[in-house]
């Protein structure tokens, strides 16, 4: 018989608790807020392409190598044109292109502006409204294209860093992330202690799953005061189709006012979208090119009423994407609710939700014990999510305690200013991925074990009688 060491045995035994259980017995752990940025989810590549989730930077290499780029579904063709028409970026050449997605955007968003102000003052030439078509046409691309890449990427296995680090984590505990993807969202309802209904501090009009339902079918049995907020949209969340107006050069929907929030979760079968170009295969939380389109009782009267001079228009490229005509579908066009990653991030457009949750978040800052930064690097066009720590650390000075989680943790440090983090009850400095701080947390786990141990009596009676178990002369487990 081989012997194991007792850490090796306080491994296995938290490693096969029942997650009702770990909750139990971290429900007087200090309650944590978790705050990820883009550096959280690099990890992940568990896709059919090998492709690990993108940076800002490598955006659009991994957009290459993944179908988001190719074939007929591959509708990138107003960014191939803008490329080709004002970058001189030749379409063959597409593939070897590489700039950084937030400085791509933020270019767009400014041309755009400043023809916009052009139009307001009557100075626009026809080489300027040409300009502004293909401007218009590439920003509203590039949301999808985000959303497309996002969701090939992340569509594969539901277990991930994320769901390693809830096995830490108390039932107090919140998420903030400024990621689009649903990584972290498919951990938590894995775990069978959140509920995406209303885990997301987020009133649904409607919920996708198998069909347009009130509420996801499933719910979680577990409890946990588990809450995910999602700073700047999700992939998943569905509005109706918004984009730049080629008349105002202004981001406008195509509802009206209405500021209804549908939730995407799963799709098995076909659902009615953009022409019928639906596409199959893909998992929860997950879908092609274009989401569904939505239930227009969904949305409210004055959501689905459309202001003067404005009307619901596609177009339809015969023998290009199907080689008969396509069919008109029923239902409202939708486009992902996610803030773009632009230098001047417009939280107004989506006022209802989203500053909701910033409110949310502002709550759970200022009353956390310890305050996790995981693959964040405040941007320093981020001021606002800057200004919410500096104060939760100033109103609760020597009460939380922050983690900083980064192969830059210093440079965040510094970022977050000497002024600030002087006021922290302390502070860890963790210069290294994720992955790798969460296998850190399990080196814990034997002296966690114990540490529970003295304070539950039932736990640590169970923990003897297996620990006798094991040395049990019958036993010939490992």
């Amino acid at each position: 018989m081989q012997n194991i060491s007792d850490d090796e045995f306080f491994l296995f035994l938290w490693d096969n608790l029942p997650t009702r259980d770990r909750l139990h017995l971290l429900q007087h752990e200090r309650r944590t807020v978790w705050l990820f940025g883009a550096g959280a989810s690099r990890h992940y590549g568990l896709n059919l392409y090998g492709v690990n989730m993108p940076l800002a930077r490598d955006f659009f290499s991994a957009m290459h190598k993944l179908p988001t780029a190719h074939g007929l579904h591959a509708h990138i063709g107003p960014l191939l044109a803008y490329l080709h028409q004002y970058r001189g970026v030749h379409p063959i050449d597409a593939i070897e292109w590489s700039e950084d997605i937030e400085e791509f955007m933020t270019s767009v968003e400014r041309e755009l502006a400043e023809l916009g102000d052009k139009k307001r003052k009557g100075q626009l030439t026809d080489e300027d409204r040409e300009k502004s078509i293909s401007l218009s046409t590439v920003f509203n691309n590039m949301t999808f294209i985000l959303a497309n890449v996002l969701n090939e990427a992340q569509d594969g296995s539901s277990h991930s860093a994320y769901s390693e680090l809830l096995t830490f984590c108390s039932p107090e505990d919140t998420f903030i992330t400024f990621n689009w993807d649903t990584l972290l969202d498919k951990a938590l309802a894995m775990s069978g202690a959140w509920n995406p209904n209303d885990g997301y501090g987020v009133c649904f009009s409607a919920v996708f799953d198998g069909c347009w339902r009130k509420a996801v079918a499933s719910a979680p049995v577990l409890p946990s005061n588990w809450r995910l907020l999602k700073l700047h949209g999700s992939t998943n969340w569905l509005v109706p189709y918004t984009g730049v107006h080629l008349e105002s050069l202004q981001v406008e929907s195509i509802a009206g006012e209405g500021d209804e929030v549908f939730l995407f979760w799963h799709a098995s079968l076909p659902y009615e979208t953009h022409r019928g170009r639906w596409r199959g295969g893909y998992g929860p939380t997950c879908y092609g090119y274009y989401p569904p389109n939505l239930p227009k009782e969904g949305l409210s009267a004055k959501g689905i009423l459309l202001g003067e001079g404005k009307h619901h228009a596609s177009a339809s490229y015969k023998r290009i994407f199907a080689p008969f005509d396509e069919p008109v579908m029923h239902g409202v066009p939708s486009s992902p609710l996610i803030i773009t990653p632009v230098r001047q991030k417009k939280y107004e457009d989506y006022a209802g939700t989203i500053e909701k949750l910033w409110g949310l978040a502002e709550r759970a800052l200022s009353e956390a014990d310890r305050i996790v930064l995981i693959g964040y690097s405040f941007p320093q066009t981020d001021t606002q999510t800057l200004s919410l720590l500096q104060n939760a650390l100033s109103k609760r000075e020597n009460q939380i305690e922050l983690v900083i989680v980064d192969p830059s943790a210093s440079m965040i440090q510094e970022r977050i200013g000497d002024k600030y983090i002087a006021k922290a009850k302390g502070v860890s400095i963790y210069e290294q991925k994720f992955e790798d701080y969460v296998s850190a947390l399990r080196q814990e786990v034997p002296s966690l074990v114990k540490a529970i141990s003295a304070r539950e009596k039932t736990f640590a009676e169970w923990v003897q009688k297996l620990e006798a178990f094991q040395n049990w002369p019958g036993y010939a487990g490992n």
